[in-house]
């Protein structure tokens, strides 16, 4: 019998920040330990560890890092274990060797929202992205609206992409009682838009009636550029709570009135699913991946005006029985994407790319 091919996973983002690329690297690989492929040998490889994220000097030190893992570090390891494959799981892999990519493109905010992005960043990440793409026998994303953008951006043709989606992990808890305040998560960025959901809720809570009882925001999530702003602009109305383990944010979702995201772009939106896979009703922005994830269940922002977003604040807030409904609705929407979900379609995508044939 021959052996069976190795699928070498660049895992070395999972060493790096809390953030959704970390997350899914790691639910993807304990999905693959869970049910293993019988025709191929998966291995995950941490690569170099990232400097602390401080200043301008280190984010040019781990640029740094990631081209020479990518360029030298990576393909050597491909060869030392023979690899037939080699995956990134984040948008940017080796750009010359011996060994076939595939590629999962998570987001290309900094395509479509350059003005949000450092101009060294966004011309590295556009540079080694869009030859990363070219060169991948297959591109994945995790939604339609990401396949739209590889195809007008990267113009990589349709027929090169697969929509692999994100998952979210089922909830096993009894239902809790929802209490009175919205939930948003995320870090202190413009792209995220949290000063204007700030701003928004303070509308709101300063104008709607006392019945139903007013609700809170708050904010699970630290970091970012806008974060000192943030610190200044909060109310009285408003808890800002850091960053919470993932335990404690299960619990925020389950116990919420509702939870909003009116992030300007969004490649999948992790929270989302999350909240809905607990049972927890969404507002999003109508834009990108969002309403695509949240389905037919979730409520559209199309007005994207401070004054309009504490309008359909009020208006959905109003309502807490019709809330009530679409939580349960949403938890139905959640069932359908699940962590070995995304590891079946990936793992299909690779057999794809390595000619393999069940």
């Amino acid at each position: 019998m021959s052996p069976k091919p190795v699928v070498l996973v660049d895992a070395r983002l999972a060493r790096r920040r809390r953030t959704g690329i970390a997350r899914v690297i790691s639910e993807t690989r304990t999905a693959l330990l869970v049910d293993p492929p019988d025709d191929m040998e998966v291995v995950f490889v941490n690569g170099p560890p990232g400097l602390p994220r401080k200043n301008a000097l280190t984010s040019v030190g781990n640029l740094i890092i990631d081209m020479l893992w990518l360029t030298v570090g990576l393909p050597a390891v491909a060869r030392r274990k023979d690899a037939a494959l080699i995956h990134a799981p984040m948008n940017w892999g080796p750009l010359r060797g011996s060994t076939p990519t595939t590629v999962m493109i998570q987001d290309l905010a900094f395509e479509r929202m350059p003005q949000q992005y450092p101009a060294g960043f966004r011309r590295w990440a556009s540079f080694v992205g869009r030859r990363t793409a070219k060169r991948a026998r297959l591109v994945m994303t995790t939604t339609e609206a990401g396949a739209r953008d590889v195809e007008q951006i990267y113009r990589v043709p349709r027929s090169r992409i697969r929509v692999v989606n994100l998952g979210t992990d089922p909830d096993h808890q009894s239902e809790r009682e929802r209490e009175p305040f919205i939930l948003a998560v995320g870090e202190f960025e413009p792209r995220k838009r949290m000063l204007d959901l700030m701003r928004a809720h303070e509308q709101y809570f300063a104008s709607a009636p006392g019945y139903p009882p007013l609700c809170r925001l708050v904010i699970a999530g630290a970091g970012g550029s806008q974060h000192e702003e943030a610190l200044r602009l909060q109310g009285p109305g408003c808890d800002l709570l850091g960053f919470v383990s993932d335990e404690d944010l299960s619990e925020l979702y389950r116990r919420a009135t509702l939870f909003v995201s009116l992030s300007a772009y969004e490649g999948f939106g992790l929270p989302i699913a999350e909240a809905m896979a607990r049972g927890c009703p969404v507002m999003v922005a109508d834009n990108s991946s969002q309403a695509e994830v949240g389905g037919a269940t979730a409520i559209l922002v199309r007005d994207d005006s401070v004054e309009g977003m504490a309008q359909q604040l009020a208006e959905a807030l109003a309502d807490r029985q019709a809330l009530l409904e679409r939580g349960r609705e949403s938890r139905e929407r959640a069932g359908e994407l699940s962590w070995a979900a995304t590891a079946r379609g990936t793992t299909d995508a690779w057999r794809e790319a390595l000619g393999l044939h069940r």
